[in-house]
């Protein structure tokens, strides 16, 4: 009985029930995308994805001593510290490159002679990934309204080619997290650049100082300022629909998908069960798509004063403040605002998409005002092997001190309020008994090299830090940050000063003075937002690189304390002027094959079966996506064939028993319709 936490929409959305249906609507459809690509092209298995070919991508996050981009374009083993012989391969000793098919053997991407010693001889290691593919690489040409083409220019193909060099899907650096339950997230991405704030246009709330929407005052039109508080959903789903590695082509502008969209009808090309837990009160006769375009959507969800404005117009950026100006051959304000519509729908759609119905729910009960009726905890939901793994998580496995709360991650909005014990700024002795400030709820756990990407230690387009830790040390050295957040560090876990009763005034100045003087450090290179556990045995590949493909192989790199080398003493997961930034709680565990074994049970007991056999409010449309490439160009159009599969449509009763997704915790035994 989680509840989401959205903003007040009053004033913007006249029907939420109409919002969320057109949410659905855009979060499945294929005519969304550049080449056919939809939100849930890479969210359709449990929230995330599960295909196995065409989802290698190399290093592309790499940068440099500085900190400054250096892309590896290069596939196969990192040389060193991988042996020289791995280069180009993978790990199962396929030639690394686009458009393969993984195997078990190319699991995990860091390989020991002992998996149970990090010290132990290299086997095989990369800076590769393993996501999602997206686009091809073609630039933005033109849209014609009405028309199911989008015109993009050929494709380069440099780095994402078959073997005779026809250009495939590119493939995203990171690895797809899920949608479900990421309403809870405070911010979302894996570096938590979609902010909590919505601006209306893009991922960056208040950073970006251009973001407008254009707005009726009377019957005056004019731009406007949108900020909306606990919307990171709204910010995170405005990235991918402009995204050259996710859905567009390069250079396209959601008033151009606006343009295209809002007078076709929705889901035109895909099927809709006549039973579908949102759609089924507007699904086609045919069962194919709505019986209303989306402008009509919009038209109902939205107050009209966001597109009920004659003419057209453009937004002129040149200046220091932003100027809305009448332009023939501009775009409607429903065309303008379209990035609004988009991302509040869509917010309100995957806020319904919450998974709290698991064993281990029925196991603990629950007597929270929420609850009513009180639910009396199930022992018998659990099984003994089960509960020694709940025992593993809370205590020897200290996985608890991270994915905690009913969320299961430490980076859900409820944990981060101010007035609890947490908030967004920690300061904690860190993984080399020295202490740091970090963003709670993002760790470097040491799965890769920080500089193969600096995770939230990055920074925006205008080169502001993501961190709020970097911006509260700009705050104490007289700056001013972009994003607006309170710090009471009597709230941390290592406060600067020891008197009691805290006082924050004092603490602040005490800080203040160390920051000044060089002595204060931060930990958040290399590191990224806790993901939630809930469904975690439907969501492989694991971690931001998508390295592990089994349960297994993510309990084996935390037991042996990640895969950093060298000695506790001797870390080096740090970047730049910091010699360490990993979390404390990385270190060799000395778990028995039998805890770890118990621990991997635990964690399948977090699966919604739900979300399982995509039964309401999991359920959808029919999706259909690419499974790699044919390596030739039938239509001659400079891209390699598609190899495409089908997922049929869901209604609210879900899958087939039999035909639901295993919940196995392994990438290559899935189950399901894939």
């Amino acid at each position: 009985n989680l509840q989401a936490p959205l903003p007040d929409l009053t004033g913007i959305v006249r029907n939420k029930n109409i919002a969320i249906k057109l949410g659905k609507a855009l979060f499945w459809d294929q005519q969304v995308g550049s080449d056919g690509q939809a939100c849930a092209s890479c969210h359709f298995k449990a929230g995330a994805d599960g295909r196995v070919t065409n989802i290698l991508t190399p290093g592309l996050l790499r940068v440099d001593a500085n900190g400054n981009p250096d892309p590896d374009t290069e596939f196969g083993g990192t040389v060193p510290p991988s042996p020289a012989a791995t280069e180009g391969f993978t790990a199962g000793n396929q030639v690394a490159r686009a458009n393969i098919t993984l195997t078990p053997d190319d699991f995990p991407f860091h390989q020991l002679v002992d998996k149970d010693d990090r010290n132990s001889a290299i086997v095989y290691s990369t800076n590769d990934s393993a996501t999602s593919p997206g686009t091809f690489d073609g630039s933005f040409g033109t849209v014609i309204p009405r028309d199911l083409n989008e015109y993009c220019g050929d494709p380069e193909g440099n780095i994402f080619h078959t073997q005779s060099n026809l250009a495939t899907r590119k493939v995203e650096p990171r690895n797809t997290p899920t949608v479900i339950n990421a309403v809870f997230n405070f911010r979302n991405f894996w570096d938590g650049r979609a902010n909590n704030i919505f601006n209306g246009t893009d991922p960056f709330g208040r950073r970006n100082e251009q973001a407008r929407v254009m707005i009726l005052n009377g019957r005056t039109p004019e731009l406007a300022r949108i900020d909306l508080n606990n919307a990171s959903l709204a910010s995170q789903a405005v990235g991918p629909a402009l995204s050259d590695f996710e859905m567009s082509c390069a250079g396209r502008q959601f008033a151009d998908l606006g343009r295209r969209l809002v007078s076709l009808q929705p889901l035109a090309q895909q099927d809709i069960a006549s039973n579908d837990s949102h759609l089924s009160d507007l699904v086609h006769p045919s069962g194919k798509g709505l019986r209303a375009s989306y402008a009509q959507l919009i038209r109902m969800a939205f107050e009209p004063q966001y597109w009920a404005a004659r003419g057209n117009f453009v937004i002129d950026n040149s200046g220091s403040e932003p100027v809305l100006v009448s332009n023939s051959q501009g775009y409607t304000q429903t065309e303008i605002n379209f990035s609004l519509f988009w991302g509040i729908a869509i917010m309100l759609y995957e806020a319904e998409l919450i998974s709290d119905d698991t064993a281990f729910d029925r196991f603990r009960g629950c007597h929270e005002p929420s609850c009513s009726p009180a639910i009396e905890p199930d022992e018998s939901a659990l099984s003994e092997q089960e509960k020694q793994g709940l025992m593993v998580f809370i205590d020897k496995g200290k996985c608890v001190n991270c994915h905690k709360g009913p969320e299961f991650t430490s980076a859900a909005i409820h944990l981060q309020a101010e007035n609890q014990e947490e908030g967004l700024v920690e300061r904690m002795i860190m993984g080399d008994n020295q202490v740091a400030l970090y963003d709670n709820g993002f760790y470097n756990i040491g799965v890769r090299p920080t500089k193969e990407d600096l995770g939230v230690g990055a920074v925006d387009p205008w080169g502001n830090p993501l961190s709020f830790t970097r911006q509260y040390f700009d705050i104490l050295l007289g700056n001013n940050a972009p994003d607006p957040f309170d710090v009471d560090p009597c709230t941390f876990e290592v406060p600067v000063l020891s008197d009691l009763p805290c006082d924050s005034a004092q603490q602040t100045n005490a800080l203040r003075d160390r920051v000044i003087a060089g002595l204060e450090r931060d930990a958040v290179d290399g590191a990224f937002k806790t993901p939630g556990l809930r469904n975690i045995a439907l969501t492989a590949p694991y971690f931001h690189n998508g390295g592990a493909a089994t349960l297994e192989q993510v309990v084996e790199f935390y037991n042996r304390g990640g895969n950093r080398r060298g000695s506790e003493s001797n870390n080096n997961s740090g970047f730049g002027d910091n010699a360490s930034n990993l979390d404390p709680d990385i270190r060799p565990l000395g778990l028995t094959a039998q805890e770890q074994a118990d621990l991997v049970a635990f964690l399948k007991a977090l699966t919604d079966e739900r979300v399982r056999c995509d039964q309401a409010p999991f359920d959808h449309p029919s999706l259909t996506v690419s499974n790699g490439h044919l390596d030739q160009d039938s239509n001659n159009d400079n891209r390699a064939d598609d190899i495409l599969i089908t997922l049929p449509a869901v209604g609210a009763s879900g899958l087939p028993f039999s035909q639901c997704w295993a919940n196995s915790g392994d990438l290559f035994n899935q189950g399901g319709p894939l």
